[in-house]
């Protein structure tokens, strides 16, 4: 028996874990390439890309304590 809800909670989830690595990524470049820069709008670009990412991972655990909180509801 498949569950809508699953199925849209996995779906959701994956997309999470995706855009949590895309965040992730494009923090990392920025720390490559910007090393040695520390000007205003560094820092501001910075804090941008790191909300962003902080952001994108707190979407992905929600998604992911949501599909876990949803299956346990078969299980009982």
């Amino acid at each position: 028996m498949n569950c809508d809800v699953c199925d849209s909670s996995e779906r959701f989830l994956l997309e999470a874990m995706v855009d949590a690595d895309k965040a992730e990524t494009t923090l990392r470049c920025y720390l490559i390439t910007h090393e040695r820069l520390g000007g205003v709008s560094d820092m501001d670009e910075y804090e941008s890309l790191r909300k962003s990412q902080q952001d994108s991972m707190d979407g992905r655990d929600k998604a992911y304590t949501d599909l876990v909180k949803h299956k346990r509801v078969h299980l009982a």
